[in-house]
């Protein structure tokens, strides 16, 4: 919201700078972004005043002027008509930039040196379209500032708004504030409105068939239009305001909402057709020309404004071609309404359209203001004389009238804010915020707020009322007194030793976004109909590229390791615990389950310093998945391989618990690395959380004393066909290794010379100990024969000799 200075001293005495002013209304809670020196562009500029008008010699559409300014005599060539001696004129010399943006140099026409340009209203920003040079008025003196001249000698306070302060969108809602702010009394605009005899319904009929979407509804007739250029202040008002001036009769309707909050439209009522005009929701496919020239396709449940055939207005947003005002228009249907925000907020939406009525009208507005405004759009037309106001106004009201009633209790407020503030200071800030008071017949009281303070909800709004009137830097920093006594969950808890022990592990946890776009799955090589595809479509998205809730976290993960790829940051070990969300589907509902997935990327860095680094495989996330298992006690989890099409095929296992896929490890595609510029070696990890935590053991962990005996080891290497798991064998293993088998632990794999094609060399160090006694070598040996011939029998295994 753009509010400039001197506007805002029309309805509340300023003593204030404009700095000072940014500062205090920043202070409270509206915040100042920025102070633009709204006239500096216009400083540059001469005043001129026309002594002489020559032809040139050499082109007949060219005028030579000798132009007098406060410092001197000046030759300027110019193309414009409308000029006469003693006329006063803007006036650019060379190297002086325009409010456009362009630099004036001299330039030769044609043998004539022009030491400068004579500006119109449009290379001024004060017109869209000029025939003429600027003529100032009579009497201006050369030594006048032109933004002084111009009323363009302000200030502008761009306001930051929070979406809760609609009222601030309009000049009177931030005047209102300083009043507050400053002890100062608003003086409210002229709404006195002098009414012609011909009644407003011998003009035009109204229906509101949709009151649910247009709870009010009002409008005005204008007769006998004159349209043209506004007056210069107003011009000025409205550039300050970051609005370029149109017409008087837009004008006119876009400085009453600057002003009020309030937006309007004008129709050319001639164009309506039977002089009708219909509030109902859009017909099906229904088309329509806004004034943008683009055809819009409408669909059911928009809001129009039709007249008797056909839409001409889509309601809140923009207006149609149609019906628009014109030279030609002499009869002029006013509206002014109060539309449902949500219905206003989801059309602008749709047609990407964020015009400052629909914003205004998507944040919520003051229905008490729809009358007001009329009437004052009414009133300056009047001032202006251009158009004469038909008698009455015709106002549907569905709106509900009982006022807002809050509970006042000024000890609950000083426990919110912790001060000790009188009652009757605090009736003195809200009597300033216009806030009215009522007695109850049980002595109790209640604050009303004013119809434009549509965020005053409840106790806690009042206290923040007060806190900004009285001044945040007046209230004393305090500790809560509450006592925390909250704590984590066991299921959180268990979620925290994940996070802890990877960041141990080394890993760093990142944040990504939970949306993404449809080109996502197809960037992942995800095909139709595969179970990932199956999203969650969001009803209001940021944009195409933020619509879907994601339903795996490799999206966030693989545009964290492109990001960093791009920046030539290849060794990475990363990790995120979020959630991904599932849609329901027929039998279930839908599902937010938390999740964990990470990446390792490039080099892992060499444990011992006589070792090399060297690049991550799937065996890296494999023993991470491992280790971490073991931490949490999840026993027995399988790695069956699977296909993923993330992942690359034969680099790929699924891990799994008691017949439950609790998640996936392996390799990244090729064609995923080249699609997001990634180089280095990766592996992807993702498992859900919830069904990790019910798989790990919860019983609490019982202390073991340790072995009194020595253990007795050996190591075992057997070739096995390729076919054969580890985990295969080591089942045998403890299988027949009766109580005296401790431990088996898997230290080489081996393919190679001296190994027959299809079979691989797989070696086992095997620990065997008993708790009441030290086992003998015989005993021992006795087990290892009998687990050599299990796996022989079981694998066709053979001892490797060498």
């Amino acid at each position: 919201m753009r509010v400039s200075y001197n506007w805002l001293r029309d309805y509340v005495p300023i003593q204030l700078s404009p700095a000072e002013l940014a500062e205090k209304l920043t202070m409270a809670g509206l915040e100042v972004d920025e102070i633009i020196d709204f006239g500096a562009p216009y400083r540059s500029l001469k005043i001129g005043e026309i002594l002489k008008i020559e032809h040139h010699p050499q082109a007949d559409r060219l005028l030579i002027c000798r132009v007098r300014l406060a410092d001197g005599e000046v030759t300027v060539v110019t193309a414009a008509q409308n000029l006469k001696s003693g006329d006063l004129v803007p006036v650019a010399l060379p190297g002086v930039t325009l409010p456009d943006g362009r630099q004036i140099e001299a330039v030769e026409f044609h043998g004539v040196r022009s030491q400068g340009m004579l500006c119109s209203e449009e290379e001024l920003g004060l017109a869209r379209k000029s025939t003429g040079i600027m003529v100032l008025p009579a009497g201006t003196s050369l030594q006048a500032s032109l933004d002084s001249v111009l009323g363009l000698d302000d200030h502008v306070l761009v306001l930051e708004l929070t979406p809760n302060r609609a009222d601030c969108y309009g000049m009177l809602g931030v005047a209102r504030e300083v009043a507050a702010l400053t002890g100062a009394e608003v003086k409210l605009p002229d709404f006195r409105v002098e009414e012609g005899a011909e009644p407003v319904e011998q003009f035009v009929r109204i229906e509101v068939l949709n009151p649910e979407l247009a709870p009010r509804y009002a409008g005005r007739v204008l007769l006998d239009l004159k349209l043209g250029e506004s007056p210069l202040w107003l011009k000025a008002r409205l550039l300050a305001a970051g609005m370029r001036p149109i017409n008087n009769m837009v004008d006119l309707t876009n400085y009453v909402m600057l002003e009020l909050n309030q937006p309007l439209h004008p129709f050319d009522l001639e164009q309506m057709k039977e002089q009708k005009v219909v509030v109902r929701s859009a017909r099906e496919n229904e088309v329509m020309i806004t004034l943008d020239g683009q055809e819009r396709t409408l669909t059911r449940g928009q809001l129009v404004i039709a007249d008797a055939v056909q839409a001409q207005c889509i309601a809140g947003v923009m207006g149609s071609a149609h019906s628009e005002v014109t030279a030609a228009t002499k009869t002029v249907f006013l509206e002014a309404a109060y539309f449902s925000p949500v219905s206003i907020r989801r059309t602008a939406q749709y047609f990407a359209l964020r015009s400052e009525a629909a914003i205004r009208f998507g944040k919520g507005l003051d229905p008490e203001t729809v009358p007001l405004a009329l009437d004052r759009v009414a009133h300056l037309a009047q001032q202006l004389q251009i158009a004469r106001v038909a008698k009455g106004v015709i106002d549907f009201n569905s709106c509900p009238s009982a006022p807002r009633k809050i509970r006042f209790r000024p000890e609950r407020i000083n426990g919110l804010l912790g001060t000790k503030l009188e009652s009757t200071e605090i009736l003195a800030i809200f009597q300033r915020l216009n806030f009215k008071f009522e007695t109850q017949p049980d002595g109790s009281c209640d604050l009303l707020p004013p119809s434009y303070r549509l965020d005053i909800e409840g106790e806690a709004d009042l206290a923040e009322e007060v806190a900004r009137i009285y001044g945040y830097d007046r209230i004393p920093a305090t500790y809560p007194a509450a006592q925390m006594v909250g704590q984590l969950t066991p299921r959180q808890e268990f979620t925290e030793k994940v996070r802890q022990l990877l960041l141990g592990c080394g890993l760093s946890e990142i944040k990504t976004y939970s949306f993404h776009g449809e080109s996502m799955f197809e960037r992942l090589n995800i095909p139709a109909g595969h179970p990932l595809r199956n999203a969650v479509r969001m009803m209001v998205p940021l944009s195409e590229d933020a619509s879907l809730m994601r339903t795996t976290l490799f999206t966030g993960v693989i545009d964290t390791l492109s990001y960093n790829a791009r920046r030539n940051q290849h060794d990475l070990q990363v990790f995120e615990i979020a959630h991904v969300y599932l849609p329901a589907t027929a039998g279930s509902l839908p599902e937010e389950p938390e999740h964990l997935a990470g990446a390792l990327s490039g080099k892992m860095f060499a444990p011992a310093w006589n070792q090399n680094d060297r690049e991550v495989d799937y065996y890296d996330g494999k023993g991470l998945l491992e280790t971490l298992f073991d931490a949490l006690r999840v026993e027995k989890v399988t790695f069956r391989r699977g296909e993923h099409p993330v992942l690359h095929p034969g680099r790929t296992a699924f891990l799994e618990y008691a017949g439950e896929q609790l998640g996936i490890v392996g390799e990244i595609h090729p064609q995923i690395k080249a699609e997001f510029d990634l180089v280095a070696p990766i592996v992807l990890f993702e498992i859900n959380l919830e069904k990790l935590w019910q798989a790990a053991r919860k019983e609490v962990v019982q202390v073991k004393a340790l072995p009194k005996f020595p253990p007795i080891l050996r190591d075992l290497a057997l070739v096995l066909p390729e076919k054969v798991k580890v985990e295969e064998v080591m089942a045998v293993f403890y299988e027949n290794g009766e109580e005296k088998l401790e431990a088996v632990q898997l230290f080489d794999v081996y393919q190679g010379e001296k190994i027959q094609a299809g079979y691989r060399s797989i070696a086992f160090s095997l620990t065997f100990r008993l708790e009441e006694r030290t086992l003998k070598d015989d005993e021992v040996n006795a087990v290892m024969e009998r687990i050599i011939q299990a796996a022989t029998t079981k694998f066709g295994a053979q001892i490797r000799t060498a």
